[in-house]
């Protein structure tokens, strides 16, 4: 059995025995239409007049069920109006307009004794102060149709309707009508219908003036959530498709972790690792640096970035740059975890040092073949004299060389070769300066040079080293001074530099040229007839293995400078006095 509207169960209650006016808010386009069918039915199976203000869509679909039921001269009973065309002629709800605008179309159906309904759904505009503008005219047409007993139906879209007018409408509609039901409004009021005083006026200016607010901040809100909503969804796609791992935890279980963390991690899905402790994932080899990460998340601090060896769940060992920062997460507070896998680099770097061990084993062996296939030659040559009876006294002599040669050659490359078992102990730098300079001070005046030290400091400078070594660094930096200078001066500067001792050997030789200079660290290279090229490469894994630095400056025609730094000794120890002479330049 068809369901009774509620338009329907009203009008056969009253049955043209009262005026009509209802409001009636709707929602469901299909239970509007019924509603407005059977309003209609209503009064074409009693060949009513019915003004049927409705917008074309509406019209179009309502009308067309008509005409399954009923002949053209009782449709001819509608006399239909676009609703826009009506109550927005100038886009504006003008009260005084749209009650003429009614009074025309009807009046004249009134004097000719037609019994007269009408539907009307109404169009709201977006102007201000509508509120009053609807109240004056549903006043006039409340009192229009009380006046001529008529029934009428003011339809207004629920969804689009704000709530204060919906609330005014109340107070001047005697029925309140949804899709499903029809009942008296409970703030109707007689009274109400009056034409509005001043008082009314200040209070409809009021409503409409904070509704003019409250759109306005609900237009800011809603712009916020809009930008909040957008501004979260960037922020999770950055996270997705960030290209190092991004893990999130709350109290230290797994609430988010990007593609790339699944990926380095070698870890399965999310859902697999959801709710699960991060230091499964991150387990970290070194135990001080995993002590230290976990007291700092402990203590809700950021763990500042570090390159650490993490332990895989499948037993693998993988290189990653690790930082913990504090951050929010679903309500609460997180801390989001940021790795960088160095596992490749490290990979890369690991290929990059094997073949430059390989390029340098290389040239070594090349250096090492030339200079020893030399007096190899040599000595082959005059062996096969000697053998043949053409040999002399004097080629001996020179066989004796090119065999000393060979040996020197050996000698340089096994102090290359040997491991670092040096032992270390606290020497006086000055000491050390002063016994290589009592060494070569002979071979210094044999060329007419002064070797000039000048100790620039006001306690003993103390370095952690083993003697030996430091020494041979100095008798070949010296010795080199000697060999460029003739009849000038060889300055050696002690100066402390912080927390580092610096000195300094110049000579007034005749310098270095820039092609050279770029070269004097290879292997072999040697601007010496009887050098071997490995002396200088001697000194500086020496000084490397002392923790120092080497510089080398020079100007052809004026002279070379070496700088050599050493750290000096941290444990204290109690101060020795400089010898007085040593605080001034003294030469030999």
């Amino acid at each position: 059995m068809e369901m009774t509207t509620p338009i329907q169960a009203l009008l056969n209650e009253k049955n043209g025995t009262e005026p009509i006016h209802v409001y009636y808010t709707f929602s469901e386009r299909e239970k509007y239409i019924k509603n407005a069918l059977d309003f209609l039915s209503y009064a074409l199976d009693r060949r009513y007049k019915v003004l049927f203000v409705e917008e074309e869509s509406f019209y179009e679909e309502i009308i067309s069920h008509l005409r399954m039921m009923y002949p053209n001269d009782v449709l001819e009973k509608i006399l239909h109006q676009e609703s826009k065309q009506f109550y927005l002629s100038s886009h504006l709800f003008n009260a005084e307009q749209n009650s003429t605008r009614l009074l025309t179309l009807i009046s004249p159906l009134l004097e000719e004794g037609h019994r007269i309904m009408i539907w009307g759904q109404v169009l709201l505009p977006s102007q201000n102060s509508i509120l009053s503008q609807l109240r004056t005219y549903e006043i006039q047409c409340d009192q229009f149709i009380a006046e001529h007993e008529l029934t009428t139906v003011c339809a207004y879209n629920g969804f689009i309707t704000p709530a204060y007018i919906q609330t005014e409408l109340l107070k001047t509609h005697k029925y309140f009508m949804t899709d499903d039901e029809i009942t008296i409004s409970g703030l109707y009021q007689r009274d109400y219908l009056q034409l509005m005083n001043e008082q009314d006026k200040d209070r409809m200016a009021n409503i409409e003036r904070e509704n003019k607010q409250l759109i306005l901040d609900n237009e800011k809100l809603s712009k916020a959530y809009e930008l909040i909503a957008r501004k979260k969804f960037e922020y999770w796609k950055l996270l997705q498709e960030l290209p190092i791992s991004i893990l999130i935890t709350k109290e230290h279980k797994v609430v988010f972790a990007n593609e790339k963390a699944l990926i380095d991690l070698e870890l399965p899905s999310f859902d697999e690792i959801k709710g699960e402790s991060v230091f499964h994932f991150i387990d970290l080899t070194n135990y001080t640096l995993r002590k230290q990460w976990i007291d700092t998340l402990d203590a809700n601090q950021e763990y500042d970035l570090k390159e650490v060896e993490l332990k895989l769940e499948n037993g693998s060992i993988k290189t990653f740059k690790l930082k913990s920062i504090r951050t929010w997460y679903k309500g609460g507070d997180a801390a989001l975890h940021v790795l960088i896998d160095l596992t490749p680099y490290k990979l890369l770097e690991q290929k990059m040092i094997r073949a430059e061990k390989l390029n340098i084993a290389g040239q070594l062996a090349a250096g090492i073949a030339h200079e020893i296939k030399n007096p190899l030659t040599s000595i082959k040559g005059f062996y096969k004299l000697i053998k043949h009876g053409m040999g002399k006294e004097s080629y001996y002599t020179i066989i004796d060389d090119e065999l000393d040669r060979i040996e020197q050659i050996a000698n340089e490359f096994l102090i290359l070769s040997k491991p670092h078992t040096d032992v270390f102990k606290v020497h006086s730098i000055s000491r050390i300066i002063e016994e290589v300079k009592t060494l070569l001070e002979t071979q210094a005046i044999i060329k007419g040079n002064d070797i000039i030290t000048s100790y620039q400091y006001e306690e003993e400078l103390l370095i952690t080293c083993e003697e030996t070594k430091i020494k041979q660094v100095f008798v070949n930096l010296i010795k080199n001074a000697i060999e460029a200078t003739s009849n000038g001066h060889i300055y050696i500067t002690v100066k402390k530099r912080g927390q580092f001792v610096e000195i300094s050997v110049r000579d007034e030789g005749c310098g270095i040229s820039n092609d050279a200079l770029a070269r004097i660290s290879e292997p072999f290279f040697t601007t010496k007839e009887k050098g071997t090229g490995l002396g200088l490469l001697i000194c500086d894994k020496i000084i490397d293995n002392h923790n120092g630095t080497r510089k080398i400056e020079s100007r052809e025609g004026v002279g070379t400078t070496f700088t050599i730094t050493f750290p000096l000794m941290k444990s204290p120890q109690p101060s020795i006095p400089v010898d007085p002479v040593l605080l001034s330049e003294h030469s030999i």
